[in-house]
């Protein structure tokens, strides 16, 4: 594992966790979530920070991740960080300036642990004039106006990426032709209010050419917010950053994603979903990091949405999978990058699946609001 170029999108529950291998032992982490569950018997949840301890690689005998970058501090997807933090050397930290404006009484103690850590990084690169050593560095996602504020009076232009713009290097190594981060949010004036609509969100792509397609990682973010991404990457004339071959389902398969409360009622936002299918590349793949998904839901339900999935599998014809429904036991999606293209490495697993086991899941799980009790799809 964390061999050779790919994606991995890890059983963490309803909540993000996934890993992205630029190459041989270069590993960047988007967002945690350990439950720390998998050692009860029969559990699916992956304990991420000790399959992240024994699958990375040692620099002076200490297990190295040369990235960590949190799309915002929600506990859904920060949880373990302070047991990461302790467990392992962190090269670089990404992050965007909402972890500056949260008080810690309203953060989870590792969203705490990680604005510690942030804090202490910055003051680093400030007082050592961006010379600092793997460990120490960090990468702020916001605008220029940031450093204007006194807690950033000295941070290095450098360590600054403004949304619109790529980042190509990681722990001070350069990845051009291999790797590119395409940020598209958090947008300017928009680091307050809801967290999960100042997440990051960025196109990644594991090689040189953005147009044939990278995993789309959005965060948190609902409709107004992707329309937002869509209406201003194509004005901008970059929609070469707006193709994917993998979608991580934002909000954890959240119906937030295509529907608007309008006036009291739910109104589907089929622009969302037309613009979605335009910009795929190929056979592209929806990916939703939750729990199996119900047949139907309840008012009031958090994620992941039934209604969510059904559009996600129209705008994928099929090509939809689930952390918690198409992996095997406490094991990642994983998807690999061979020549430019992205390919789903449970594929062949998929095409095992019988009609007569696809019928009995859906008989069982019909006019229910569990999931199925059999898993089906694709990697089973």
């Amino acid at each position: 594992m964390f061999e050779k170029p790919q994606f991995l999108f890890w059983p963490v529950g309803t909540g993000d966790s996934t890993s992205v291998v630029i190459k041989d032992g270069v590993v960047l982490q988007v967002d945690l979530r350990d439950l720390s569950k998998s050692d009860d018997v029969g559990d699916d949840h992956v304990s991420l920070v000790d399959k992240l301890v024994e699958e990375l690689p040692e620099i002076d005998g200490n297990p190295y991740l040369a990235g960590f970058a949190l799309t915002h501090p929600d506990q859904d997807h920060i949880l373990g960080f302070a047991d990461l933090l302790d467990r392992v050397t962190i090269g670089e930290l990404w992050f965007t300036p909402r972890v500056f404006l949260e008080s810690d009484i309203d953060l989870c103690d590792d969203a705490v642990a990680f604005k510690e850590e942030a804090e202490r990084r910055v003051k680093a690169t400030i007082d050592q004039d961006g010379s600092v050593d793997s460990g120490d560095k960090v990468r702020v996602i916001g605008y220029d106006s940031l450093l204007e504020e006194d807690k950033f009076d000295g941070f290095p232009e450098d360590n600054l990426t403004i949304p619109g713009n790529s980042i190509t290097e990681l722990d001070g190594e350069n990845h051009e032709g291999e790797f590119n981060a395409f940020i598209h949010a958090p947008f300017k004036d928009e680091d307050d209010g809801d967290r999960n609509n100042t997440s990051l969100a960025m196109q990644v792509v594991l090689g040189d050419d953005p147009s044939a397609g990278g995993a789309l990682l959005f965060g948190d973010i609902a409709y107004p917010r992707i329309r937002k991404i869509f209406d201003f990457t194509k004005e901008a004339g970059n929609e070469q950053f707006l193709a994917w071959k993998i979608f991580l389902a934002p909000h954890h398969c959240s119906k937030s994603a295509m529907y608007q409360d309008e006036d009291g009622s739910e109104v589907l936002k089929q622009d969302m979903l037309d613009d979605l299918a335009e910009f795929q590349v190929g056979e592209g793949c929806i990916v939703a990091s939750s729990e199996a998904i119900p047949a139907q839901n309840k008012k009031g339900d958090n994620p992941p949405h039934a209604k969510a999935k059904q559009c996600y599998e129209e705008v994928a014809e099929g090509q939809f999978l689930c952390t918690h429904e198409n992996s095997e036991e406490s094991e990642p999606l994983v998807f690999d990058i061979d020549d430019g293209g992205i390919t789903f490495v449970g594929e062949e697993a998929a095409a095992d699946v019988s009609v007569d086991k696809i019928a009995a899941a859906v008989a069982t799980s019909r006019g229910s609001d569990e999931p199925p009790s059999e898993k089906v799809g694709f990697g089973q």
